[in-house]
């Protein structure tokens, strides 16, 4: 990872550890069941690391959750000829000129990331119209998250 890399993901790691610190009803086991969901997770993210960005060069650009357009069409990739919808994103609306952090989430109910991967491949590699800079896989545990990195459409480790 490079100096900027690692810098967008320690934003997001303060960010997310500031989650499990400041909001754990997202987390209340009290009657044996699950009760957070993973965009209620995904917003309060957003909430801290929007913060954390008011203090950075990022400030300028946006951040969105669930943003899926592309200078006013569908944002598509060649796996997701469809359409695909990113978790979090740090970018500049309306353009693919400062594509910085791709996000997606999983939480430890839903083992599946095979299709999140994928994404996060077509958003991070060069030859695709996206190229964000660094792709990150967060996987939402009990009581701490694990991550996947995803730099020029492979996973790094």
């Amino acid at each position: 990872m490079n100096e900027e890399q690692t810098y967008l993901v320690d934003l997001l790691e303060q960010a997310i550890k500031r989650v499990y610190e400041e909001d754990r009803f997202l987390f209340d086991f009290s009657q044996g069941e699950r009760t957070g969901l993973e965009q209620a997770f995904v917003f309060r993210v957003g909430i801290h690391l929007n913060n954390l960005l008011k203090l950075t060069p990022y400030k300028e650009l946006d951040l969105d959750s669930e943003y899926n357009k592309c200078h006013g069409n569908i944002k598509r990739s060649r796996r997701f000829p469809k359409g695909l919808r990113p978790d979090l994103i740090i970018h500049r609306r309306d353009s693919n000129e400062d594509n910085k952090l791709v996000v997606e989430f999983k939480g430890w109910w839903n083992c599946n990331i095979a299709k999140d991967k994928k994404k996060l491949e077509d958003l991070t590699e060069p030859d695709e119209k996206y190229h964000y800079l660094i792709g990150v896989l967060v996987k939402i545990g009990m009581a701490e998250a694990t991550y996947l990195y995803f730099i020029n459409g492979k996973e790094h480790e």
